[in-house]
């Protein structure tokens, strides 16, 4: 079962043409999931379609409700961005560390965004596990909603993609001990060897190398290909 992506939730939002601006960066990061708690302007609306540019994908997906418990209720970790000082004694992570924490969590993760003028109110907090810090010039910290949600959209992106590149594991020690036994075989034919004392030094200095290459099985099979070519190569002379 795939992991859900995580929620934007923007709290009371009071401009439609935010909201299409969130959309927007928001697809811009993969994230498709906008829920509306109680916009100003009700939804849907069309300044917010207008401003989207295209973002359908997201925009088609809007849930609304008219409560933060609501939109939440499906969600079992829950991050708030918020300028307020901390006197709830919410924990606060920066962003970065809270990707990781959304990454591994296996239960759908929200991200709560305030109203463009005042920002999350306490009633809203309250719904807040953890604070979510959005690393700026503290002294010119004021973002435009668009912007957080692109600040937090672009470290899940990237989180997501070094989580999802597939690193392909290096072949198994009996398929490299297998090449290396064919290698020294293919060796031994092209005379390789500069005398049968030597042989076994000459051989483990091959086996470190390969080993310290540790190549994939794809690799292998490359290299098997190789002395196979090189094989026939040396028949042709």
């Amino acid at each position: 079962m795939e992991k859900p992506q995580p929620v934007i939730v923007l709290v009371e939002t009071q401009m439609g043409e935010n909201i299409g601006m969130c959309a927007r960066a928001m697809l811009n990061c993969g994230l498709n999931q906008l829920r509306l708690v109680a916009p100003r302007d009700g939804w849907p609306n069309d300044r917010a379609v207008a401003t989207a540019a295209d973002a359908d994908e997201v925009i088609e997906q809007i849930a609304c409700f008219d409560t933060v418990r609501d939109a939440v209720a499906d969600c079992t970790r829950v991050f708030a961005t918020t300028a307020r000082n901390r006197s709830r004694q919410i924990p606060a992570l920066e962003v970065e560390k809270a990707v990781g924490e959304i990454n591994a969590s296996p239960g759908r993760c929200a991200i709560l965004f305030g109203p463009e003028a005042s920002g999350l109110d306490n009633e809203s907090l309250s719904f807040a596990d953890t604070l979510l810090d959005l690393p700026v010039n503290p002294e010119f910290s004021s973002l435009n909603l668009g912007q957080a949600v692109l600040l937090f959209g672009w470290e899940w992106w990237r989180g997501k993609t070094e989580v999802e590149r597939t690193v392909e594991p290096p072949a198994t020690k009996e398929g490299l001990n297998s090449f290396m036994d064919r290698l020294e075989s293919q060796l031994e034919a092209g005379q390789f060897f500069p005398s049968p004392d030597l042989r076994p030094e000459t051989v483990r200095n091959l086996r470190t190398l390969f080993g310290r290459i540790a190549p994939t099985e794809r690799e292998l099979r490359m290299l098997h290909g190789v002395v196979t070519a090189l094989g026939v190569a040396g028949r042709d002379k």
